[in-house]
């Protein structure tokens, strides 16, 4: 590995080197509020898309039980998801494969948890659609996306966009839902709670010391020039998406696959804070 390959990485590839727990927003909270929400148990047969460094599915497997595949395009965070799984007993599984093409038959799972991935894939609408096809009749389709609350400068958005070496639209939490309303007919919204982000700029430093302490990675490379730009390229990105954050929300939506969609409500109502 030379300066050069350090100065050109993407995000996920250095989450990989650094096996850095890839969450999703909200973390373990967020995946405790689904597994409640979604009636996720030992029964239940969930496919994570975009796994990562496998924090998600593990945490399902260990919270509910349940059987959980994680799938993934990324070598490097299919590995490390595996070694996270052995190391805390869990018996979740990790495959290589794509969003547009997931490689299981039609009504294989009773979840199919796609977080924020579908931000990052070019055809959503064939991404939505392979997660409807692999998904069972009456089962749960569970999205975690981060959303617009402002509109962000646009040179932020730029280098947000290199950093995930995607571009990266802005949609407003109405745009998402409508993303996901014409892409599932039948499916009913049966959950939602929706978020924000607290500025986490003072903890930069501190954690960005603490995550290459966590990954081993002096261990494995003895060259202390590309050790400082490793370090430093992991602390641009996150100094990056703290900046960007603070335009975004998210929201947990849980959707169920049903054979007809009902009426529409006309009484809607809203909690009392």
């Amino acid at each position: 590995m030379k300066i050069e390959d350090i100065k050109n990485i993407d995000y996920s590839t250095i989450v990989g080197l650094l096996n850095e727990r890839n969450r999703p927003s909200g973390g373990l909270k967020t995946v405790q509020e689904v597994c409640v929400n979604a009636f996720i148990d030992q029964r239940k047969t969930v496919l994570e898309i975009g796994s990562n460094t496998g924090f998600t599915s593990v945490n399902i497997n260990l919270l509910t039980g349940a059987s959980v595949i994680g799938l993934d395009i990324n070598d490097k965070s299919i590995e490390n998801a595996k070694i996270y799984s052995d190391s805390l007993g869990s018996n979740a599984t990790f495959i290589k494969g794509s969003a547009t093409e997931i490689p299981f038959k039609e009504n294989s799972f009773d979840i199919v948890w796609a977080s924020n991935v579908t931000s990052f894939i070019d055809d959503k609408n064939k991404a939505l659609s392979e997660y409807f096809r692999v998904l069972k009749n009456n089962g749960f389709l569970v999205f975690v996306p981060i959303h617009y609350k402002i509109e962000p400068p646009k040179d932020l958005l730029n280098s947000v966009s290199k950093a995930v070496g995607v571009e990266i639209n802005v949609r407003s939490k109405e745009q998402w839902m409508k993303l996901i309303n014409d892409n599932f007919n039948s499916c009913e919204v049966i959950y939602q709670s929706d978020y924000e982000y607290i500025d986490q700029e003072v903890r930069i430093e501190s954690y960005s010391d603490y995550i290459f302490v966590e990954s081993g990675v002096e261990h494995d490379i003895n060259d202390i020039e590309i050790l400082d730009e490793i370090k430093n390229k992991y602390k641009d990105f996150i100094t990056l998406f703290n900046e960007n954050l603070k335009y975004c929300s998210y929201s947990i939506i849980i959707l169920q696959k049903r054979k007809l969609k009902d009426q529409d409500e006309l009484f809607l109502t809203t909690r009392v804070k």
